[in-house]
């Protein structure tokens, strides 16, 4: 038989009450955008920054791994995740930019013209 904890079913009612007014009392200004654009900024700086260190870690590791092929013993397994792992931080960018930013396919009603005329 299922028992309910009248007490902390109530907790969590309130909490997510407290949380979703806070919520509206915080994001209900115009200053939201200007929060998002802060974030993606910075978002887009961090992860620029990691980039470049995520691609020197990758090119020592493919210079082990050839090293490794060198003296016999090549690691396919590690050359394979070293590669997925690049084409992956490789591809993010372009993610992350079309995501918050757009397509670029928008169109604006202004151009649209009654062609029934």
């Amino acid at each position: 038989m299922l028992k309910i904890n009248f007490e902390k079913l109530k907790m969590y009612l309130f909490a997510g009450l407290l949380v979703y007014a806070l919520s509206l009392i915080l994001f209900s200004t115009d200053g939201c955008a200007a929060i998002f654009d802060n974030l993606k900024s910075t978002g887009y700086e961090i992860f620029g920054g990691m980039k470049k260190i995520i691609f020197a870690a990758a090119g020592f590791g493919i210079i082990a791994v050839a090293l490794g092929a060198v003296f016999g013993a090549l690691n396919w397994k590690w050359l394979s995740v070293i590669i997925i792992g690049v084409v992956i931080i490789a591809g993010t960018g372009m993610l992350l930019e079309y995501l918050t930013e757009g397509t670029g396919a928008e169109v604006s009603v202004s151009g649209i013209t009654d062609t029934l005329k």
